[in-house]
């Protein structure tokens, strides 16, 4: 295919077009037209040119009428038109530009002068048809960015409502002496926190939050594995301590991503009114008693899970008594920043915790909530947010 750009002649003069036609091959692939009837039809059959030297005076159909059918179409409106003319007065030429010409050539022809404008038109013609493919280009790409970006928000949609499902149901309790209440909230569309809790029989509860290193779906996966091993081997063994020694050499097994989890675990026998806690790489939990100001519950600790096997946990021993509550919570609470970057800190938690001691545990923790999102207000979340309550009512 010539890959020269294409000019259609379209003059009633024989001569004209020898002329124009002569000044011209040298510069692109030239076509011509004896009459306006025939330029339209040769420009509706195709190829379109990239140029229309047009005369303005014809017996059938001026180049005035040819002009304004061309520009009346979708199909040939961009197809710049020169007109070739021997008439000079201003009118005319302002009738001509009206209608969409880009320039006038007037007669007699300058061979020089002739060559400069259709080559300025030619080079500008190219420049825009390029313009108008890259502009074609990247609006594709946006339309399939935007579709991949759709697909990606519905997949994340689902996962993170699968991800949600897999939280603890709120438990039927054998007695009155427990209450318990829980919340996750993600920082991104899925996190990498998470709690859970369950009876390992009538008067024993296994419970545990954790922290995924990272945020997003492979934390999300990460969560996943470390909540299926611990229901697995939470009824095989008595001691939290061990429960982690046997779950960090689990995640350590084929952990080429180098992910880690922190947890705090325990188990909580309802008759005895006694806990046993184990922590790997955790926040100390707070422990609130009656009468007293909530504190930190300086549990010895271990590392966290997934980095490095054969690690050694201490189990915790306490007792939980009517009135106390025990508050474990991912490091997305105290870590929470307001819109000048300011952290929320161990001590605001304290002291929210201390204004909330009396009430149940869901109260307690949704006083907890509100006064973490007052403090934060509209800054973005920068972590994933976990608190789960236990508490013995009096």
């Amino acid at each position: 295919m010539d890959s020269k750009p294409r000019l259609l002649i379209v003059d009633d003069s024989p001569g004209n077009i020898h002329v124009l036609a002569h000044y011209l091959t040298p510069l692109c692939s030239v076509q011509t037209a004896g009459s306006g009837a025939q330029a339209l039809e040769m420009v509706r059959l195709g190829p379109l040119p990239d140029l229309i030297l047009l005369d303005v005076s014809m017996p059938d159909i001026s180049g005035y009428e040819v002009c304004r059918q061309l520009k009346e179409e979708s199909s040939t409106r961009s197809i710049p038109v020169i007109f070739v003319t021997g008439m000079t007065a201003v009118e005319d030429e302002k009738r001509g530009l009206d209608l969409g010409a880009v320039d006038y050539i007037s007669k007699p022809f300058h061979e020089d002068l002739v060559r400069a404008r259709v080559s300025n038109h030619l080079e500008l013609k190219r420049h825009r048809d390029n313009l108008e493919e890259l502009v074609r280009l990247r609006s594709s790409q946006l339309v399939e960015e935007q579709k991949a970006r759709h697909k990606l928000e519905s997949e994340l949609d689902v996962a993170s409502r699968l991800q949600r499902s897999m939280l603890p149901a709120p438990l039927r309790f054998p007695s009155a002496n427990l209450e318990l209440a829980g919340y996750l909230s993600a920082a991104r569309a899925v996190g990498g926190d998470l709690y859970d809790y369950f009876f390992l029989d009538p008067e024993t509860l296994f419970f545990i939050v954790g922290d995924v290193s990272d945020k997003g779906v492979a934390a999300a996966l990460f969560m996943v594995q470390v909540r299926v091993l611990l229901r697995g081997l939470a009824s095989k063994t008595t001691s939290p301590a061990e429960l982690l020694r046997q779950l960090n050499d689990e995640l350590c097994l084929d952990n080429q991503e180098c992910m880690f989890v922190t947890l705090l675990c325990g188990r909580l026998c309802i008759n005895s009114q006694t806990l046993l806690l184990a922590r790997g790489g955790h926040e100390h939990p707070i422990l609130t008693v009656p009468g007293s100001s909530p504190t930190y519950l300086e549990t010895p600790g271990g590392a966290a899970l997934g980095l490095t096997e054969h690690q050694q946990y201490q189990d915790f021993h306490c007792p939980f008594l009517p009135g106390q509550s025990l508050i474990l919570y991912t490091d997305g609470v105290i870590e929470a920043s307001d819109v000048h970057g300011q952290l929320y800190g161990e001590e605001r938690f304290l002291e929210s915790a201390a204004r909330s001691q009396s009430f149940s545990a869901r109260r307690t923790l949704e006083s907890l909530r509100q006064d973490l999102a007052a403090f934060v207000g509209s800054a973005e979340p920068s972590d994933d947010v976990t608190i789960l309550i236990l508490k013995a009512p009096l």
